[in-house]
């Protein structure tokens, strides 16, 4: 059996990809989510399915994770071969929001903590917890999903001066896989980060007017991205994670520490 943990799972991207998992033949999925209960369309998408796990852990709760890692060991008999990292943050309230926008200095505070916790420390949380079980495996491959936006770079180049603390939440993110990705390097890991691109997963936003919310946000985001040009193509959750485990499939020792786009190439500013 290929064993799976996705720690995400519970909607969009993440969701997709348990999905997608699970109808591969000799596969086991560990679906990683805050709120088994709460998580609905997660739920109803494995219901009857054998070869998926919906286990709880939050990536701002370390302790839970490992207890999420604890039950991942007691299924497969110690290992993992594939720890897919999707879990983010990207608050519509605060989204567009530059570092000057905020109404004062502790609301910047609370949103950069709150951010760092999920974005930063998230990916720092779940590579550890789950870090012995992919040491005992034979496969050792870690992916953590990141944004562009996590660039400097592409701050510079595209002059996007919103987006401030998600931005530089993401980058602590990509700093973090990368460390990994040096420190594992000698012990056959491939840790790779990969951009899904603009997907849309507005339809698994929670909340009354969460679709429409994300829908609007989506719309301006792909306007952001196309840096002047027509708006910056989005693909359906499907179509990405498709697309993306072929170049999961693909990945080799030598992959470790780039950064890929859903197409395999390696991210270029734009």
């Amino acid at each position: 059996m290929v064993s799976y943990a996705v720690i995400g799972a519970s909607r969009g991207i993440g969701l997709e990809y348990v999905r997608q998992l699970a109808g591969r033949q000799n596969a086991v999925v560990f679906a990683i989510v805050r709120d088994a209960q709460g998580s609905t369309h997660l739920n109803a998408a494995v219901s009857g399915l054998k070869n998926v796990h919906i286990f709880e852990g939050d990536v701002t709760d370390y302790r839970s994770l490992e207890r999420a890692a604890k039950q991942v060991r007691d299924v497969t008999g110690g290992t993992l071969d594939y720890l897919i990292h999707v879990a983010g943050r990207t608050d519509p309230e605060t989204l567009y929001q530059a570092l000057d926008d905020y109404p004062s200095m502790d609301a910047l505070d609370e949103d950069c903590i709150t951010a760092y916790k999920i974005n930063t420390l998230g990916v720092i949380h779940g590579i550890s917890a789950f870090l012995p079980l992919l040491r005992a495996g034979p496969t050792k491959k870690i992916v953590v999903l990141g944004s562009p936006a996590g660039d400097f770079r592409l701050t510079r180049a595209a002059s996007i001066g919103d987006m401030a603390v998600y931005s530089v939440s993401k980058a602590g993110g990509l700093v973090a896989a990368m460390k990994y990705a040096v420190k594992l390097k000698s012990e056959g890991f491939c840790v790779v980060l990969l951009s899904p691109g603009l997907v849309d997963t507005t339809e698994t936003i929670p909340g009354e007017h969460g679709a429409a919310t994300g829908k609007a946000l989506l719309d301006k985001w792909m306007v952001e991205n196309s840096h002047g040009g027509p708006p910056a193509p989005c693909a359906n959750p499907e179509e990405s994670v498709r697309d993306q485990l072929k170049v999961i499939d693909s990945l080799k020792t030598s992959d470790n520490g780039r950064f890929l786009t859903y197409t395999g190439d390696d991210y270029v500013m734009p």
